[in-house]
């Protein structure tokens, strides 16, 4: 692998682009003037009004985008001890699709893009999108890629399906769940971005390799894998994490290792 290159992502991502610091500087700094910007929540409450009859206000989308107990607390309500029981609870829970804009409001995403400036138009996959903000910030800034965002059948797929027709956002979907670990990723891809994801599977093993077979030579992939069992965050999951930290290191080059030296996320290229 050229060593320019693999230099330019491993800078890329430590520095994360001086243009997405102001950024979200810029953002965080005038919220704190002016209070939230409460058009982050815009599409959440359009999605409920056309699809589900309810009027929410901004003020009622802002408490719930906030109210991180009820969520938690809804994995509790019954006993979840099979896959399609804790596949079932992003079916049951509404809490993503106003929590998920409200947490990435400040943006700075395009850094992401410049982890493939060496690759003429990139295929980009988000890997467990969830209502797919970042995605949308990317499409609306480099509309010229090729852009696949997946996840299981949840709430949040379904505000995403709407959201591609509604607002003409140019990327595929793909559904992914029990019976198709992995899911049959049907083209290489440039980047894979996985965030929040692999410590809520159950298997993390299985969906690691779909990545490593589906990462084009010169492809980057950025990942984390949470290490915090319990709840949500699958002890199954937790039981593969030091296998996929390996496979990952022997399979691909590891510029920056999932832990290693500090931080959780991993960042990685495959070999030329």
């Amino acid at each position: 692998m050229d060593a320019k290159i693999l230099n330019s992502i491993k800078s890329v991502y430590f520095r994360k682009t001086i243009s997405d610091h102001f950024e979200r500087l810029y953002k965080y700094t005038k919220e704190k003037l002016f209070g939230v910007d409460y058009s982050v929540f815009d599409k959440t409450i359009r999605y409920y009004k056309e699809t589900k009859g309810q009027t929410i206000s901004h003020n009622e989308a802002l408490t719930r985008a906030l109210d991180k107990k009820k969520h938690k607390d809804a994995w509790f309500m019954r006993e979840r001890i099979k896959i399609d029981d804790f596949m079932q609870f992003y079916q049951e829970v509404d809490v993503y699709p106003f929590r998920q804009p409200y947490l990435k409001r400040f943006g700075g995403f395009r850094w992401y893009i410049h982890l493939v400036n060496h690759v003429v138009k990139p295929r980009i996959l988000e890997y467990g999108c969830g209502s797919a903000v970042l995605s949308e910030y990317l499409i609306e800034k480099f509309s010229f890629f090729h852009y696949t965002v997946a996840d299981i059948p949840s709430v949040t797929l379904e505000f995403v399906k709407w959201k591609k027709i509604t607002y003409q956002y140019a990327y595929e979907i793909l559904t992914i769940g029990p019976g198709r670990e992995g899911i049959p990723l049907r083209d290489k891809y440039d980047l894979i971005i996985c965030r929040d994801v692999l410590e809520h599977t159950p298997n993390p093993l299985d969906i690691v390799n779909a990545f490593i077979s589906k990462l084009s030579p010169g492809g980057v992939l950025i990942t984390d894998f949470i290490n915090s069992p319990g709840g949500e965050n699958l002890e199954v999951a937790v039981e593969q994490r030091e296998t996929v930290k390996n496979i990952l290191k022997k399979k691909l080059i590891a510029l920056k290792a999932i832990d290693e030296p500090t931080g959780n996320d991993g960042l990685y290229i495959k070999d030329a």
